[in-house]
């Protein structure tokens, strides 16, 4: 795989595009650049080439993940990360972000950038500020926005995050609980999520066992 192209430019798509969108973009592309409609094949065969690439590997979920590891979270790393001076800036940063977020569609946001956008605000200096400051409602505030935040993230990065929001809290008993807190219901909801469907069958099953035996 070639890291250094970007496929989601190539399709013309946004990087959280589902597979539905993936394969339009591919038809209307391939209807435009294949070499058997195109009128110049030294420009028609590299572009679609280039077009194929693209599709077959953001149409593979194992293909895509990988990809976006390679390639796609290299370029949130490069874009410079917010960096406060200070304590209070820290918590105006975290608004900053809970405010675009919930401008945004939770079922179509781009996980990795967000986990990216987080990280980088519990970054090592921002917690030796939080820390310096030793103010518990500040830090109150900045763990409960970025729990807010961090709803749409799979529970293993929630955990990880966890981890960092318990530096922040220090031995502040009631931001410790809340930490926890969250994390159970975190858990529990992962759960539901990853067992819904299994539970809706088993109902169906039962009642359509129920109507056959009553009827």
């Amino acid at each position: 795989m070639k890291a250094g192209k970007n496929h989601y430019q190539v399709l013309d798509i946004p990087v959280n595009a589902s597979l539905s969108e993936i394969k339009k973009a591919y038809r209307r592309l391939a209807l435009v650049f294949h070499p058997d409609k195109h009128p110049d094949p030294i420009i028609a065969i590299p572009k679609f080439n280039e077009i194929k690439e693209a599709y077959q590997v953001l149409v593979d979920p194992t293909r895509r993940r990988e990809y976006d590891r390679e390639f796609h979270f290299q370029k949130y790393q490069q874009k410079e990360a917010p960096l406060a001076s200070e304590a209070d800036q820290v918590l105006q940063l975290c608004k900053e972000l809970w405010v675009s977020l919930k401008k945004q569609d939770p079922f179509r946001m781009d996980q990795d950038f967000l986990y990216y956008q987080i990280t980088q605000l519990l970054s090592s200096h921002h917690i030796r500020l939080l820390n310096n400051k030793a103010n518990p409602i500040l830090d109150q505030e900045i763990i409960v926005y970025l729990m807010d935040c961090s709803q749409a993230l799979p529970l293993d990065k929630k955990r990880h995050l966890a981890q960092t929001w318990q530096m922040i809290a220090r031995d502040n008993v009631e931001n410790l609980a809340r930490i926890q807190t969250y994390l159970k219901q975190a858990q529990i909801w992962s759960f539901w999520e990853n067992y819904k469907t299994h539970l809706a069958i088993s109902i169906a099953l039962v009642v359509c066992m129920i109507i056959y035996i009553l009827g």
